[in-house]
């Protein structure tokens, strides 16, 4: 009898690592836990203002220092999939009081890295001016990026421009400090004084952030980001893709001038980019299965049950469950665009061991190792930077979502509204036009686009239409207009 954190193992009949529960049960705790998460009696406020994790035992914040701009960054992220997965809206409330803290705490505009936000801070107190490895008064310029693309986002959803404001006041910033870079620079360092800009740390591989905040202001018509795209790109393609000097995200991690260090995160997000923007990749065939290739080789543990589990990085070297669920992620979406069901298998292999760090009182443990990594609980590690990558694998393998329920799996863009009713599901896009997949427990007799009903497809993928497969209950839907409403014959 095996058991991963408080789990008894379930092994199908090959004796390969089996989910102890569904996905969408995985990812229903985890959202309802921060929906219901403790208040810090002092502040008033929830946990996941003030603080990084947890503890479990028993269970109160940790001292650990907090990382708003990243965390902050990937509840955006988790938000952008939840919300038309479930149609449960009441998380871009509580998104939105993340990013106005976020605000409320940037730096002095007459800083040298002025009005952006800190990569860290004191846990609890509301102090942001760094901390722990950052150093005071110091920040993470790829977290400005990824806060800025994240504000972008947000403002695609809620249409209120004081997020997009800032979103440009950190791509600005970025740009004031741009520089080619090399072998031991990146385009911009990975720890910065805010006060006169002088470099803590020269040298971090997590520069696609830079990338996806560039194409979200260019996207909404904001000009003077291309040529910065393309020196950014160039770097990235000529170092670390070259290279293999995949390191510098977490804030927690100390200094590393020798650039020693090794993490997946910045290796799977470079992958994801490349996924997402084919264009830029250089190399189709080789690029992604490649840097798959490279985090299992350098970070992934002995296959148990079948199941990859994935370590965090060499100086952290521990499993644990958010860097497994993206190590599934991007498995299934390379599976996906290649055919290569090998990849799929992987996926859902270590997807499946991901699941088990989730308890049913939505506790999601960050590892298994004990007594630390068993007993904390991170709020990016067991929630924001765990639940997308579970919603991304149930798109590639869509058996993996609930059959009783309709949930929209994937979009090219931002939903901004949905709702879910019987035999009819209505949602708005950001994006005047678009591409979505849902599955359904039922089978759509039309499809509209605004007030024009779109001709039904015998395959996916035509300019415009929608096609359904019976057999796996997919829906995929091509529209020229933002609004869309599915219709059941119920209806």
């Amino acid at each position: 009898m095996y058991y991963i954190n408080e789990h008894e193992v379930i092994l199908n009949q090959q004796e390969q690592l089996e989910p102890w529960a569904s996905h969408d049960r995985v990812v229903y705790l985890a959202m309802n836990f921060i929906k219901h998460c403790p208040v810090d009696p002092k502040a008033g406020l929830p946990w996941y203002l003030l603080y990084s994790c947890f503890w479990t035992d028993p269970l109160r914040p940790t001292i650990w220092p907090d990382n708003p701009a990243g965390k902050f960054a990937w509840a955006v992220a988790t938000l952008l999939r939840y919300y038309p997965y479930s149609g449960d809206g009441e998380h871009i409330a509580i998104v939105r009081s993340m990013l106005d803290r976020l605000l409320e705490h940037v730096t002095p505009a007459h800083y040298a890295w002025g009005s952006v936000p800190y990569a860290s801070a004191h846990p609890g107190t509301g102090v942001y001016f760094g901390a722990r490895a950052d150093g005071e008064y110091a920040t993470e310029p790829d977290k400005v990026a990824q806060a800025g693309a994240a504000l972008v986002d947000f403002y695609k959803l809620t249409g209120e421009e004081r997020y997009l404001h800032a979103a440009e006041a950190c791509a600005q910033t970025l740009l004031a400090h741009l520089a080619p870079g090399d072998a031991e620079h990146s385009p911009v360092p990975f720890r910065v004084d805010v006060r006169d800009g002088s470099v803590i740390e020269a040298y971090t591989a997590d520069m696609v952030q830079l990338l996806r905040l560039f194409d979200g202001l260019a996207g909404l018509g904001k000009s003077g980001y291309q040529e910065a795209h393309r020196s950014v790109l160039e770097w990235i393609l000529r170092y670390p893709l070259r290279n293999n000097c995949w390191k510098g995200y977490f804030e927690d991690i100390r200094l590393d001038a020798e650039n020693g260090n090794r993490d997946q995160l910045t290796a799977l997000e470079t992958a994801r980019y490349f996924l997402d923007h084919p264009q830029y990749d250089p190399a189709p065939a080789q690029t992604v299965p490649g840097l798959i290739a490279w985090v299992q080789e350098q970070l992934g543990a002995q296959p148990f049950f079948g199941a990859v589990a994935v370590h965090e990085q060499k100086y952290c070297y521990h499993v644990m469950g958010s860097h497994t669920a993206r190590f599934a992620a991007l498995c299934a979406l390379w599976g996906e665009k290649s055919g290569n069901q090998r990849y799929a298998e992987m996926a859902r292999r270590s997807l499946n061991w991901a699941g088990y760090m989730a308890d049913e009182n939505g506790w999601v443990r960050v590892g298994t190792d004990r007594p630390d990594y068993y007993n904390q609980c991170w709020f990016t590690d067991g929630y924001f930077d765990y639940v997308p990558h579970f919603i991304d694998v149930m798109s590639c393998l869509p058996e993996l979502a609930p059959a009783d329920s309709d949930r929209l799996l994937r979009a090219s863009g931002v939903v901004k509204d949905i709702s879910y009713q019987p035999y009819h599901i209505s949602y708005t896009t950001f994006e005047e036009s678009g591409s979505e997949r849902l599955k359904l427990t039922f089978e759509p007799v039309a499809v509209l686009s605004g007030d024009e009903e779109l001709p039904r497809q015998s395959l996916p993928g035509a300019p415009q239409g929608w096609a359904f497969d019976k057999t796996t209950r997919l829906l995929h839907v091509n529209h020229p207009h933002a609004r869309v409403t599915i219709l059941g014959r119920g209806r």
